[in-house]
């Protein structure tokens, strides 16, 4: 797998670079292409716009285990991201679920609950129909289990292990589980295709380690009915269960069909989505496999989707994309997903092969890309589309390059702000010092990831302004001192930046006793950084300053009146209420103090007039602020 070279301002990003074999942009749904490759160089979830450059890394920020499945969920009302994160095992993973706001941070974990183990990669996801309240997870639950009883599972002399597959819904606030399936409760073992110690992820059976996993559940879906609908790869059957009791309404595939399957056969299948249901008929969606590697039902791995009539009891496909490949297709022994879009297109994941594509509803391919070559071994469970507006609490990024530093060199700039989706162009500024006064020195229109951008020109410190596509700025990024090579390094640069370093030879290495001096120039204190300024201030700290400043004028203004008015109340009551003279015991001694008028001690015991008009000013500027930040709500759909 190719992966980015280091970004000059982001180099700890090791991002995928993809490899787009097929674009066709005017056919292609508007969006972005979320995936988690992992056994990468830097696994983790990512965002990726339609033309293959890089959106957002997730990985580092994510946590330091495999992501999969990042995808657009609605929590509380809004747009938010959800992925599985956790330790990766052969054939599923331990760990719990993540949501994620649109400013990138993490706002729940959710963990399975009950007495067993955490929760499994294969399915995490809002469940439908819930507003967001509740979650459905997926956990690999190894027990203990005579496989003695059963001829054909070649156990003997002892007890056996073997994994049960259970899903949960869960309630995200408050972590109870509200409903749990398992499958030894309704599907025997005896019913698996894939029996003990036959494939890479079965498991034998024998020891606590490697269980026989004889069901592998990998999704999981719930109706507006209350009902679920499940896919077992290891049984290569889909389910329909009771929302009441988990019995099974229904099984299309499998040893145990329901169906009379007319014109397909599939096998080792994942991602079982409903689309439609009545009372008569069931039309969904589903990744069929065809193969687990080590059989097959079928040459190729497609995306399906199949009507069931109910009155007949048939199955009937009425509609498949395979990928475009020379060779007709492509065959996928484990992984992979279909989504359906509004639009009327599906994208594809095909997942032991990194890759994914889009097609129209008639099956054209408008898009077909490449994260990694199957022969690397990376893999991605699952990838899917969405509309996405973020905007991170990260500062846009930005190193600044000069190779000589006058103006025959000139400098270049490169920027970059990590998961954000509205940026359409930078503005650039220069000043001679860290503190400015900065100068507006040019503009150019966001490209991919980083943008590049050169000036004509030098200045020995800059900074990067965000703006968006009606020239808004929406944030701005450090104040970089403009990078010179030194002399001995200069050689070795161009006008771009300068070559990967490497170590001095044994024979002229300098010990680490030897006497040396360093240029002053060159000592990394002295480079001139203030640390109470590294960023410049963002657009929206500068309005809220010039609140403030607005705010403070009005307050001084009502602290004069409200003093204007004890002084004149103060002289009243001096003048003895209209002329009368006043005796010694009359007077205020410097011991007494002045007693105020009843009106204007409350006032000013409340929070007062200058308080409620500095409130309602700040209430102003912060609904202007969320005007400013608005973004219009996109599209979703799993």
């Amino acid at each position: 797998m190719l992966t980015s070279p280091s970004l000059t301002q982001r180099p700890d990003l090791h991002a995928p670079i993809i490899d787009i074999a097929i674009l066709r942009p005017e056919l292609v749904t508007p969006g972005y292409v979320f995936f988690a490759p992992y056994r990468n160089l830097d696994p983790g979830p990512y965002i990726y716009d339609n033309y293959g450059n890089l959106v957002w890394s997730g990985a580092g920020s994510s946590g330091p285990k495999t992501a999969h499945t990042p995808r657009v969920c609605q929590y509380k009302g809004e747009d938010h991201l959800c992925y599985f994160q956790g330790e990766q095992h052969q054939g599923f993973a331990r760990g719990h679920g993540v949501i994620m706001d649109k400013n990138y941070r993490i706002v729940k974990t959710i963990e399975s609950s009950g007495a067993g183990a955490s929760s499994d990669m294969h399915e995490f996801k809002m469940t439908p129909y819930t507003d967001g309240t509740t979650v459905l997870m997926t956990v690999y639950q190894p027990r203990q289990y005579d496989l003695t009883t059963n001829p054909r599972f070649n156990i003997q002399n002892g007890m056996g292990w073997i994994v049960e597959g259970v899903f949960q819904e869960v309630d995200i606030e408050s972590g109870n589980v509200l409903f749990e399936w398992r499958s030894l409760d309704h599907v025997d073992p005896g019913l698996s295709w894939t029996l003990p110690g036959t494939t890479d992820t079965s498991g034998d059976g024998l020891h606590e380690q490697t269980p026989w996993d004889y069901f592998h559940i990998n999704s999981v879906d719930k109706n507006e009915d209350g009902d679920y609908l499940i896919s077992a790869r290891h049984v290569s059957a889909i389910y329909k269960l009771s929302g009441v009791d988990g019995s099974i309404m229904w099984e299309m595939g499998g040893n145990n069909p329901t169906f009379e399957q007319t014109n397909f056969n599939f096998s080792y299948q994942h991602h079982a989505r409903w689309v439609y249901e009545n009372s008569t008929h069931t039309i969904l969606s589903f990744y069929d496999n065809g193969s687990n590697t080590f059989n097959a039902t079928g040459r190729f791995s497609h995306g399906w989707i199949v009507s069931i009539d109910h009155i007949a009891n048939t199955a009937t496909k009425v509609a498949q994309w395979g990928a475009p490949e020379k060779a007709g297709g492509l065959l996928s022994g484990s992984q992979g997903n279909m989504q359906l879009l509004p639009d009327g297109n599906c994208h594809i994941g095909w997942g032991e092969h990194a890759y994914f594509s889009e097609h129209t509803a008639d099956g054209t391919p408008v898009m077909y890309a490449k994260v990694a070559d199957r022969a690397s071994n990376v893999m991605i469970y699952r990838s899917n589309k969405y509309n996405w507006t973020a905007q991170p609490l990260t500062k846009p990024a930005l190193w600044t390059y000069s190779r000589v530093g006058n103006r025959r060199s000139g400098m270049r700039f490169y920027v970059s702000w990590n998961g954000a989706t509205e940026v359409a162009s930078w503005n650039f500024y220069a000043a001679e010092t860290s503190t400015g006064p900065f100068e507006l020195v040019g503009n150019a229109t966001k490209s991919g990831f980083e943008t590049e951008f050169f000036y004509a020109s030098v200045a020995t410190w800059s900074y990067a302004e965000a703006l968006d596509i009606d020239g808004r700025p929406l944030e701005r990024s450090v104040i970089q001192r403009t990078f010179v090579p030194s002399p001995g390094l200069m050689d070795y640069c161009d006008s771009r930046g300068c070559q990967m370093a490497e170590t001095t030879p044994d024979g002229n290495r300098t010990g680490y006793e030897a006497r040396v001096e360093v240029d002053q120039r060159y000592l990394s204190p002295n480079r001139g950084f203030d640390t109470t300024h590294y960023y410049q201030d963002s657009p929206r700290s500068s309005r809220a300053r010039k609140a403030l400043k607005a705010g403070s004028v009005v307050a001084i203004v009502v602290a004069v009146l409200v003093i204007l008015a004890m002084v004149v109340v103060l002289g009243l009551k001096s003048l003895g209420g209209g002329g009368s003279s006043s005796s010694s015991d009359d007077k205020a001694t410097p011991d007494e103090p002045t007693v105020l008028p009843v009106w204007l001690r409350e006032g000013l015991n409340r929070t007062g007039l200058g308080s409620r008009v500095l409130g309602r000013y700040s209430r102003i500027e912060e609904k202007e602020l969320d005007e400013d930040l608005g973004r219009e709500e996109g599209w979703r759909r799993d």
